[in-house]
Parts: C-alpha cells; structure tokens; sequence
C-alpha cells in the first residue's frame, strides 16, 4: 500500500492502514523496534514521525509522558515504554512467533541484552550524526543539552572525536552476535523473532543519521538488516 503523508500540529504522520499509532522518532531504536514489530505481525498502524521541540500533542495524549516510542492501541489505549509495548505486541496472535514459547525466557533475554550494553554503545557512535539531522539550531541546541545534562558537557562532540574506538568497542559486544548471523538467517535460525527485531531497531538508528556507521561495524548486520526487512508480510 503506498504511503501518504499528511500534517498534525506537530508531527509527520505516514499512513499504512487503519489501525494502531506509533509515535516515533526516526533515530530511536526503542521506536524502530516496535515499529518492526508491528510490520513483521502484519498488524495495522500509522506512523507519526515527532518533531523533536515540539511534543505538546504527545504530552496531552499521554499525560505529560514525551518520549518515543508511545502507541495507541485501536481502542484508544494508549501505552508508553518500549517493552512494556512489545509484551502487548506479543499478546496478539498476529505476533506471537516473534516470542515462540519455547525461545521465551532466551529471547526476552537477548532483547534485554541488546538493550543494555549494546545500545549503550550504539547510540554514542550514533548521536553526533542523530544531533547533526536535526533541521533547526533550536532541536540541536536541545538534544545537545539533554545529553549533556546525563552525560557531561562535551560528550557529544567527545562521541564523535572517539567513534573508532566506540565502532571497535561494538564490534567486541557484538561477536557473538555476528558469528551466529554469519551462519544463520536470524538469531534463532531461519525465523525472525524479537530478538532479530530489537536488533533491527539499533541497525536502524545508525542506518537513519549515517549508513556507513553500521557497515563499519559489521558487513554481516547490514546484511541481517535486510533480512529482517525481507521478511515482513506483503501489504
């Protein structure tokens, strides 16, 4: 189904179907994550691409929660955080192969895994080119301070001058990772589960700002990233 794009007060909205509604931003791996998820369990959804300064929509929808991802559920509910999202994705019949019962406590795992030490060192290779993006001085001005406020003045800037050694600290987390894609399809095998797509959502982040990033860390995940892609239903 082609996509359309149409405004909100302050977002970009791309239409799939009828359905669900996932705020986003393009960079967020938690985001991206869901949104794969979604697309892999043929579940309908719209997708609201955030301004990053303007989030009052968001907040009024959620009561003062801004961040990304959030999903609005087809009856309205409206559900914050990104794995308490994918545990409700998992519920849905539609989606239930992405936690095969026998996998379950490995893939929560490695879900768990990926969201941990490697998106720790993903998203510092990531940020100087996700602040980069930013079309306005005033997002840049933002992401700069937020980061900053966690991380200490200069850590940006401090990210980009290290990226060699962040790309070589990544490819060191992330062995086990390739050896296993190198052999197989997905992490489990011939089928993608949420493993595969938590995954995905780090490729995506760094495929967003700056393709080459993840090329540098490993031919074999841009080829897992393709994979996971190939493998979402036909609209």
């Amino acid at each position: 189904m082609a996509a359309c794009e149409f405004s909100f007060a302050f977002a970009r909205a791309i239409r799939y179907r009828r359905g669900m509604k996932l705020y986003r931003f393009r960079y967020s791996p938690y985001a991206r994550k869901v949104q794969m998820m979604l697309e892999l369990a043929g579940l309908r959804h719209e997708v609201v691409e955030v301004r990053y300064g303007e989030r009052e929509e968001l907040a009024q929808l959620t009561g003062g929660y801004f961040h990304v991802p959030v999903l609005v559920l087809d009856d309205g509910e409206v559900v914050t955080e990104s794995r308490r999202i994918c545990e409700r994705l998992a519920g849905h019949p539609e989606a239930r192969h992405l936690v095969p019962a026998p996998l379950h406590a490995a893939v929560w795992a490695f879900h768990d895994f990926i969201e941990g030490p490697v998106e720790d060192v993903l998203f510092r290779i990531a940020s100087p080119a996700v602040r980069a993006k930013w079309p306005t001085a005033w997002e840049r001005a933002l992401y700069t301070l937020i980061k900053e406020r966690k991380f200490g003045v200069g850590c940006v800037d401090a990210w980009d001058a290290a990226r060699p050694e962040l790309i070589q600290r990544a490819r060191s987390v992330l062995e086990p990772a390739r050896q296993t894609l190198a052999a197989q399809r997905f992490v489990f095998g011939d089928a993608p589960t949420l493993a595969d797509v938590a995954l995905y959502g780090q490729w995506a982040m760094l495929e967003a700002e700056a393709p080459e990033l993840l090329d540098q860390i490993s031919p074999v995940f841009v080829a897992h990233a393709r994979r996971v892609e190939q493998a979402r239903p036909s609209r």
